[in-house]
């Protein structure tokens, strides 16, 4: 092993039975998943009807990883024998399985095999037949239905079923935009654990808007002139080296892997200087996202979503594509999951690893007095993951910057979930109460106002486990006697000795995690700020149901003591759950997170009203959340950056 992979804690492996050398955070390989299913059929816990929600590695114990000490590799499965779910623990190398233990009384999200089953269901049944009859068609080829999860109201149909909603699309002649030309008001309802269709809802003929509305070069009549290219290069190669599943660049090291349920998890981020990795952040990842729809309407008030925890955003990663998705200079990183089935799946270029010049100086200053000047260029590194949800794309960006910065940016596109409506213009007869929970965004279409809430799960270490939480509210002050200035503001801490949601007042506030037991030449202690670059909050009422599934989006931010069993911001089992899980329940604990082991929770919160310039596919609309040092460092991290390139 090379010196500088051991220096930087590469030297921390575990051997796998096959002799291949593997990081204790390292995801499943292919032979691992294979192992597992077989140490559960030869135990008697699986069959060939056994389905796998999860197959997973358990990861070891924290201080285990930090302090580089040995640990069996050992797989999490969820497997599912047809209603009843089960989880079991495996030790991959004795082949000995803890369990299975019945997960009672919860619903797994949807499995591929049960999408397909509900829309072919749905095409069969005669009730949904004759509805589409009524709307003129007598041939069913040309459409595609989209089974939706149904959320929890509370009815009696909902008692002990397990249930998908599933509408459907017209796409003849659509390519890319299959979710244009909605058949409104027309539904099934589908029982997947009886296998049939429960009834069809049918609220009223509105006609199929035309289209098709194509995205393709070919379809646009109107494009613009090509650009001269303009392109990043890099021709001495990239400063990025990626060994397995771990990545240095610059003074930043980590450990990255893709998750079927969370996508993209960034492991060990940590700060290498003087010969030394200061840790910054054990483990962040996206741990659910909540998307509410502003219609209460028959065909639409169930539609509130938990897009990680009902469908996986790992396991809907789309391929990425070189010169649009990622640079064409990027690193594409493939990924192993395993299928429904339990057979392992590759998945090419799911992820993306790749340098970019912001165009932008990293610090400058040009200075008057002696007319000199300095400054220097501003190289970030990008991690990016896309899934495809449905009807949404969410570019997934992890940014590490040279002043030790981490961003997390996501960019939402794809497009408008639409209510097809007889109006084609806001002047035609009853278009104001077609579109009164939207804007019309093309004829016959009304883009429905939603919302967007990501909880990010953020296992801050700065410098170590031992943290606390400081929050500080800006606050005016009247200024001192003896001075023309009349007043001034000043941070005013505002305790929090233990766990809970942050809900801030009016007046700004700064967030920030420290280190106490750490000093720096400056008698700080080392911390590193939070910044919200979207929070906004729900506007639900907390008792409607779907806010009950979603509190978590109820604060910007939550901070709790370290536990590994809580790591879904909404509970591990969203589907048709009844709400009161996650971190309601976490928070209730009531633990101290002052000198402890703490997380924190941000919430990335945008409400959508559409727009006609949506559609047909929206421009991708960014949001963030920042990790900033603070304290963290004694002076300008970038100021040891050099103004020129290497040469060749």
């Amino acid at each position: 092993m090379p010196g500088w992979l051991a220096r930087w804690g590469f030297g921390a492996v575990l051997m796998l039975a096959g002799g291949a050398a593997a990081h204790p955070l390292d995801p499943l390989s292919a032979a691992e998943i294979d192992a597992a299913v077989a140490a559960l059929r030869q135990a008697g816990a699986a069959d060939d009807a056994t389905r796998y929600v999860a197959i997973e590695l358990e990861e070891p114990a924290k201080a285990a990883v930090l302090g580089n000490q040995p640990a069996p590799r050992r797989a999490h499965v969820v497997l599912r024998r047809g209603a009843a779910m089960a989880e079991a623990g495996i030790d991959l190398a004795t082949r000995r399985v803890d369990g299975p233990r019945p997960i009672p009384g919860a619903q797994s999200g949807v499995l591929l095999e049960e999408w397909e089953q509900a829309s072919t269901l749905t095409m069969a049944d005669p009730d949904w037949q004759a509805a589409m009859r009524r709307r003129g068609y007598t041939a069913f080829d040309s459409l595609f239905c989209a089974p939706l999860t149904v959320g929890w109201f509370g009815t009696a149909e909902e008692q002990g079923r397990r249930l998908l909603r599933v509408p459907c699309y017209e796409t003849r002649g659509a390519r890319t935009t299959v979710h244009g030309r909605p058949i409104e008001g027309l539904f099934a309802i589908v029982d997947l654990g009886a296998g049939r269709v429960l009834r069809v809802v049918d609220t009223g003929v509105v006609p199929v808007r035309e289209g098709p509305d194509r995205a393709d070069e070919a379809s646009l009549p109107d494009l613009r002139a090509p650009l001269r290219p303009v392109r990043q290069s890099a021709p001495l190669g990239g400063n990025a080296v990626i060994a397995g599943q771990q990545v240095v660049w610059d003074h930043w090291r980590f450990h990255l892997r893709l998750d079927r349920r969370f996508g993209p998890v960034l492991s060990l981020a940590r700060w290498a200087e003087d010969g030394r990795d200061r840790m910054v952040l054990y483990q962040g990842h996206a741990s659910e996202m909540f998307v509410p729809y502003m219609d209460a309407s028959e065909a639409w008030y169930y539609r509130s979503y938990m897009d990680i925890g009902e469908y996986g955003f790992g396991a809907l990663a789309s391929a990425l594509h070189p010169g649009t998705d990622c640079p064409a200079q990027a690193q594409f990183l493939n990924a192993t999951l395993p299928g429904d089935d339990g057979k392992p799946i590759e998945l090419p270029r799911v992820l993306c690893v790749f340098e970019r010049d912001t165009g932008s100086p990293a610090w400058r200053h040009a200075e008057l007095v002696d007319q000199s000047y300095e400054g220097r260029p501003e190289i970030e590194l990008v991690v990016r993951g896309i899934p495809t949800v449905g009807n949404y794309d969410y570019v997934m960006d992890w940014v590490f910057t040279q002043r030790g910065e981490i961003r997390i940016e996501v960019g939402a596109t794809g497009m408008d979930a639409v209510k097809g409506v007889a109006a084609r213009s806001m002047a035609d007869p009853g278009a104001a109460q077609e579109a009164a929970t939207g804007m019309l965004v093309a004829p016959g279409a009304v883009g429905v106002w939603h919302d967007h809430y990501i909880s990010f799960r953020l296992d801050l270490d700065v410098d170590g486990p031992a943290n606390g939480f400081r929050r500080e509210r800006l606050v005016p002050r009247v200024a001192e006697a003896g001075t023309p200035r009349r007043s001034l503001w000043a941070p005013e801490p505002v305790p929090m000795p233990v766990e809970g949601a942050v809900t801030p007042g009016h007046a700004p506030e700064v967030w920030r995690v420290v280190n106490p037991g750490v000093t720096t030449a400056l008698g700080h202690h080392p911390g590193y700020e939070v910044i919200l670059g979207h929070g906004a909050t729900s506007l639900l009422d907390p008792e409607d149901f779907p806010q009950r599934r979603a509190a978590f989006t109820a604060a910007p931010l939550w901070v709790t003591a370290y536990d590994p069993a809580e790591t879904h911001a909404a509970g591990p089992w969203p589907n048709q759950a009844r709400g009161g899980d996650g971190l309601p329940r976490f928070v209730a604990r009531g633990r101290s997170v002052e000198d402890a082991d703490l997380v924190l929770w941000a919430t990335m919160g945008f409400h959508h009203l559409t727009r006609p310039e949506d559609w047909p596919v929206l421009p991708t609309k960014w949001h963030r959340i920042e990790l900033k040092p603070y304290g963290f460092f004694t002076r300008n991290p970038a100021m040891t950056l050099r103004r020129d390139y290497r040469q060749p």
